[in-house]
């Protein structure tokens, strides 16, 4: 799936390295789907201001790897994110995790 025409990636960071101040609302997802029991965990991680065990893993083109439950529940908080930026590379399904169906 090609971005949309007025998408800009948000990711700048060469793999290894970490970004902070990403916007989750602008990053790709690489799944079809997320479970709303999972999406509640992790938005309650971030509401208790708890950390992740596991970083956010995007690549270079600004598609989430792992992590699309904690970036769907900050993106739908407004709060921004810190990634991992890997040299993994993933086909996007939407243009962006907002666009995902729950189950």
């Amino acid at each position: 799936m090609s971005p949309p025409d007025d998408w800009q990636n948000p990711i700048n960071a060469v793999p290894g390295q970490t970004q902070q101040d990403v916007d989750p609302a602008r990053l790709r997802p690489g799944r079809t789907d997320l479970v709303r029991s999972r999406l509640e965990y992790q938005r309650n991680l971030i509401k208790n201001g708890q950390a992740r065990f596991t970083p956010i893993q995007v690549s270079q083109e600004g598609v989430i790897i792992d992590g699309h439950h904690y970036v769907r529940a900050a993106a739908e908080e407004r709060r921004m994110i810190e990634v991992l930026v890997t040299s993994l590379s993933a086909r996007a399904i939407a243009d962006s995790i907002l666009d995902l169906p729950l189950r």
